[in-house]
């Protein structure tokens, strides 16, 4: 179930600032703001989903499409689309979810390493 008091659904009300990236009809891309690498962006839908599951359930095609552009366009925009970046969406507690808004992380600026540590 949604929560409409979350972080970002706040953000998109314009309850709580941010340093916008992109803005446009589907999504919204800002910095944020504690950030694990030299480029940390943060892209959400417009719309009131939990995670990509939701999403992918309940949202229109012409929402997916344009959250999808928007991850794209983000990266041109910061212009890192020549080095590489990284994309990574957290669903559920089990992944480390800490905000219940479909939210992907632009990570870029450094080589980022292994996705995951290797285990024995």
């Amino acid at each position: 179930m949604y929560d409409p008091s979350n972080v970002f659904a706040k953000i998109l009300r314009g309850e709580i600032p941010c340093k916008p990236v992109l803005d446009t009809e589907y999504a919204l891309a800002f910095h944020d703001i504690n950030p694990q690498a030299p480029i940390h962006v943060l892209v959400i839908p417009k719309g009131s989903y939990v995670s990509w599951d939701d999403f992918s359930q309940r949202a229109t095609p012409a929402e997916i499409a344009g959250f999808v552009r928007a991850v794209g366009e983000t990266a041109r925009t910061l212009g890192v689309e020549a080095d590489g970046y990284r994309v990574l969406s957290n669903v559920g507690t089990q992944a480390g979810q800490e905000v219940p808004h479909l939210h992907v992380h632009i990570f870029a600026g450094r080589p980022l390493g292994p996705m995951l540590a290797k285990r024995d």
